[in-house]
């Protein structure tokens, strides 16, 4: 196994050290001071695996992570990320970075990252060796078939050949010079649509796209004759989006010359998905670690003006230290309740319910929280609503009004901008939809923040939020057939509104 790697970090200590770290773990290290440096380390010696840090001066670490997957994307690159800067390692991981570690580094955490790294390695090596059976294979089975010296029916060779490439797995299609299907097999015929005798451009066929790919394999094994692999995504005529590994191979006439290319692809989906798994579980644990410790932080000052307040007698030192040791244990619980949501796939369990009572259920949660903040909590319940019910999981869908409720909390305790705050809590009944209003004149978002804010760990509270809350108020939210929508102005307030509709709501009762 190739045990190169590439370390790159503007600070000639930490080079040391971890170099010394990854001596000690077997691998060949080389270093780079800068992110340009890097780049002519990583052209020359071409090392699988890059631990580079995430800010450095002149070509960053997310660029020169860009770069790299540019020139190779099968490189492994491992960010070192310090603690505030969580959205460049969410950003490092969209431009397909292996893993994200933080400083101070931690053994442990590099071991696991450089483990990530090896695992993808030694995967991405089992689809090619797959793929190459699969080729040997066709080889073989090909030349068995057109030995006519051998066979006395050319007709029934002919079918024999056909039925071989039927029943290859996954895609198989041959392509010529000119980016046309000329064949397919039968996976990929019904699958695609596919009719060969229409000879139909591959681009357009895979992807709808109107011109050949960025860096296609089936040009670059005509240009060089050679087989070439990549990663794809095919769409299907069901629409199903497909992820692909493809190789390609050769096919030449008696004089060597390449006629057309045969293109051989395997659905690894569950893979990708079990790869984005991970670096969502791994983003999360990092995310979460983060934000204990500054709930912990600010627990343990909540905790110090208690015991300060005690030892001076001052009851108003322990008044405001037991409130913010109220506020850190009601954020903690929340935590983790959104962490259980998040990790377990809930089936949801409905029962009919009366639409007020569980408004005003969800209300009461908040109203004890209210009533120890300057602010106004208003009900906007509509009265005809008394006695009719809908049928939902009242626990579940009362988690996400209670999120939303704390998060305009949190909205008006941190807008400074306004002498008074009010939050109104509102639910009735339009166009078959029950509707729950929750809007405050809170701190607002920018349209930026509001096209982010049901992304799964994306927060706009610093340490204080994790960014599972509203991403799990959604997700039940949808599996009760409705939809969340939001409205917000930056420094004027925001506006959520919630609807299930008439499908979740059992009929009214007779009066």
């Amino acid at each position: 196994m190739n045990k190169k790697i590439l370390l790159v970090d503007d600070e000639e200590g930490i080079r040391k050290v971890l170099g010394i770290t990854l001596r000690d773990m077997g691998y060949d290290v080389l270093t780079a001071e800068n992110g340009i440096k890097a780049i002519e380390v990583f052209l020359k010696k071409k090392p699988p695996i890059v631990l580079t840090d995430i800010k450095m001066p002149g070509l960053d670490g997310i660029d020169l992570l860009r770069k790299i997957k540019q020139e190779n994307p099968h490189t492994e690159v491992i960010v070192i990320t310090g603690h505030g800067d969580m959205n460049l390692a969410i950003k490092s991981l969209k431009y397909e970075a292996t893993d994200f570690i933080t400083k101070p580094i931690e053994y442990d955490c590099l071991e696991k990252a450089l483990g990530k790294a090896h695992e993808r390695m030694a995967l991405r090596q089992q689809m090619i060796n797959y793929t190459e059976n699969l080729e040997d294979l066709l080889k073989e089975k090909t030349e068995k078939l057109v030995d006519v010296s051998k066979i006395k029916d050319a007709a029934r060779t002919s079918q024999n050949f056909q039925h071989l490439f039927d029943e290859l797995p996954g895609y198989v299609t041959v392509h010529d010079k000119d980016f046309r299907l000329t064949a397919g097999n039968r996976q990929f015929r019904q699958d695609m649509k596919f009719d060969p005798d229409l000879r139909a451009y591959c681009h357009e066929i895979l992807k709808g796209a109107g011109k050949p790919c960025e860096d296609c394999p089936v040009q670059k094994t005509f240009i060089d004759g050679k087989p070439h692999q990549k990663e794809m995504k095919y769409i299907t005529k069901a629409g199903k989006k497909c992820n692909l590994f493809s190789w390609t191979t050769p096919l030449q006439d008696e004089s060597g010359d390449v006629v057309k290319v045969m293109m051989m692809s395997t659905d690894i989906s569950q893979i990708i998905n079990l790869r984005d798994h991970l670096s969502s579980l791994g983003l999360m644990i990092g995310s979460m670690s983060h934000g204990i410790k500054g709930l912990l932080t600010g627990l343990d000052g909540g905790v110090y003006m208690i015991d300060s307040g005690y030892s001076k007698d001052n009851r108003e030192m322990m008044s405001e230290g037991l409130q913010i040791v109220k506020l850190m244990v009601g954020r903690i619980k929340n935590m983790v309740l959104d962490i259980l949501h998040y990790a377990k796939e809930r089936d949801i369990e409905k029962n009919e319910v009366n639409i007020l009572s569980f408004a005003e259920d969800a209300a009461n949660v908040i109203e004890s929280k209210v009533r120890e903040i300057p602010m106004k909590f208003i009900k906007d319940f509509d009265s005809s609503l008394a006695d009719k019910t809908f049928e939902v999981d009242a626990d579940q869908l009362r988690v996400a009004m209670v999120n939303l409720l704390e998060n305009s909390i949190d909205a008006c305790i941190e807008d400074r901008s306004k002498e008074s705050h009010e939050i109104r809590f509102g639910v009735k009944y339009e166009n078959k939809e029950t509707i729950f209003d929750i809007s405050d004149n809170g701190t607002g978002m920018t349209e930026e923040t509001q096209e982010k804010i049901f992304n799964l760990f994306f927060s706009s509270k610093s340490t204080r939020g994790t960014g599972i809350g509203l991403f799990v108020t959604k997700k039940i939210i949808r599996q009760h057939g409705g939809e969340i929508t939001v409205d917000s102005k930056k420094g004027e307030g925001t506006c959520f509104c919630i609807r299930i509709p008439e499908k979740d709501i059992i009929s009214f009762r007779d009066p």
